[in-house]
């Protein structure tokens, strides 16, 4: 589930031209940094985003959202379920794309850095995006069913690919401009909290996909999942151009009056930089984690807990979405309160624990005899990539900061487009590792509730193992992550002594 949460504070109206951010710390004798009462700063009202801006963004999240996993929702059921395609292809219809799709970022990211238009730089992008990835999203599932399975892989495929380019066109200055839309600490967290709180609720109509595509209204899955295509391109293409009408993009007067950058030395820069490589290595190791096994729930929900019966495990498998993501809602709160008054990197750290035994506990809660266990651990795991999705969006904008100290340029776009490319280079990874780890299993879709003991332990051991190991691993970098509170406000007061005032786009 590619969604985090988020909890909305009410905010005061301000002018919030960063011409008039200024650091909240003040420099003792000794020339440390000297916060407010408990040890942390208190973000001006100057500082903070209107409301209206919190929304329109949160509305590009929600749209990324169902852009970026309904295809993965899908597909397994579609593909191999009710059309019978081999899962080590369906695997593969998941990776390439998104492997594919992960070298146009840097580029995408470069260029809208680089743009200089009368509508800014992200804004161009992002409506070409919105507007082609609806149409595509569509073309996609009205494949015909007719086709050998090798017709119907080379179609999928390569309007797959088309579909993630339009994709990126959107996300990629979308992402960049969040970075920059304020610079403070804590209403980093804020922003990006509203956005993952949104993002939580439109990923519990992704969790629902099976089972609107399995409605009686439909004649047979094939059917639905083309209707419910449609319905989805609609509604992700209408988010996208809100945040295209509501965000305001911001920039300092030098980016404003800054000569293009050569595409090679910003992404090389962006690749030297620890803590950004330390932030985008924690992301790709939950992604590899998490997507490698997400079909596998779905298949023990079928074939073990139900025996075979499709319609029961569609709702229970809906459920199962619905708790992970309304857990991430209530989780939201829980997360920005910590971030703000133990720091980002602690809070990170404890929710990853609480996924890990989320993990671990699947071993008691999946049971054909107690299914309703079956939605125990994503409570668990949801509090881990709520903290996830919420605090390393903030964190890679402090990292933006930290590039600017560094380099002189900020380059939202190349850091942003190198994020999302190790997010895709996991998920990548992740998806055709899927289809071979089903396959491993010794899955026989043709026997259906007949699987044998053996597949189904198999199963039920990887769903475990996998994202388990993967949960460490991003504990263990989370550990060394190097910017702290303290630090990152010391960088904001060296960029404002440096540049001086900002300007608007």
């Amino acid at each position: 589930m590619d969604a985090g949460n988020t909890f909305i504070r009410s905010i005061t109206p301000a002018n919030l031209s960063m011409s008039e951010n200024r650091s909240q710390s003040t420099s003792t004798p000794s020339g440390e940094t000297q916060s407010h009462r408990g040890g942390h700063h208190q973000t001006k009202p100057e500082d903070r985003l209107p409301l209206s801006e919190k929304t329109g963004y949160s509305a590009g999240g929600m749209s990324y959202t169902l852009m970026g996993n309904a295809i993965g929702n899908m597909g397994n059921v579609v593909l191999n379920v009710a059309m019978g395609m081999n899962p080590l292809l369906v695997g593969l219809l998941m990776a390439i794309p998104r492997f594919i799709d992960a070298f146009f970022d840097p580029l995408i990211g470069a260029s809208s850095d680089n743009c200089r238009s009368r509508w800014g730089r992200r804004k161009p992008f992002m409506l070409v995006g919105a507007m082609g990835a609806g149409l595509f999203f569509v073309a996609l599932w009205w494949l015909p069913a007719a086709w050998s399975e090798m017709g119907k892989f080379w179609y999928f495929l390569a309007l797959s690919v088309v579909f993630y380019v339009f994709m990126s066109l959107f996300a990629v200055p979308w992402g960049a401009l969040g970075l920059s839309m304020t610079a403070d600490y804590h209403e980093r967290t804020r922003l990006m909290a509203t956005n993952a709180f949104w993002c939580a609720a439109a990923a519990i109509l992704l969790s629902w996909l099976y089972a609107l595509i399995k409605l009686p209204v439909f004649p047979d899955s094939i059917t639905g999942a083309r209707w419910v295509a449609v319905g989805m391109a609609i509604l992700m293409t209408a988010l996208a151009l809100v945040a295209v009408a509501f965000c305001r993009e911001r920039q300092t007067a030098a980016q404003a009056t800054h000569q293009p950058e050569p595409f090679l030395p910003q992404i090389k820069a962006v690749l030297a930089n620890r803590a950004f490589l330390i932030l985008g290595s924690i992301v790709f190791f939950m992604c590899l984690g998490v997507f490698s096994i997400s079909s596998l729930p779905t298949y023990i929900a079928i074939y073990y807990i139900f025996g075979g019966d499709e319609k029961a495990a569609s709702m229970l498998v809906g459920w199962n979405g619905t708790v992970w993501q309304v857990g991430s809602l209530l989780f939201v709160p829980i997360v920005g309160f910590a971030a703000t008054r133990i720091g980002k990197r602690q809070t990170l750290i404890i929710a990853l624990f609480f996924a890990l035994a989320g993990n671990l506990i699947k071993w008691f809660c999946y049971s054909p005899a107690h299914p309703w266990l079956f939605l125990i651990p994503p409570l668990f795991i949801a509090l881990g990539f709520s903290a996830l999705w919420t605090i390393a969006s903030s964190m890679l904008a402090d990292v933006c900061d930290l590039h600017e100290t560094k380099t002189g340029n900020r380059n939202e776009g190349a850091l942003n487009a190198m994020y999302a490319w190790l997010m895709k280079l996991g998920t990548t990874l992740a998806f055709a590792l899927s289809g071979l780890l089903i396959n491993l299993t010794g899955f026989q879709q043709s026997i259906g509730g007949a699987q044998s003991e053996h597949t189904i332990l198999v199963m039920r051991l990887m769903d475990i193992i996998v994202p388990s190991a993967a949960v460490v691993a991003a504990i263990l970098l989370t550990w060394i992550y190097p910017i702290s509170e303290k630090r990152a406000y010391q960088i904001r007061e060296e960029l404002e002594l440096r540049r001086g005032k900002l300007g608007r786009a």
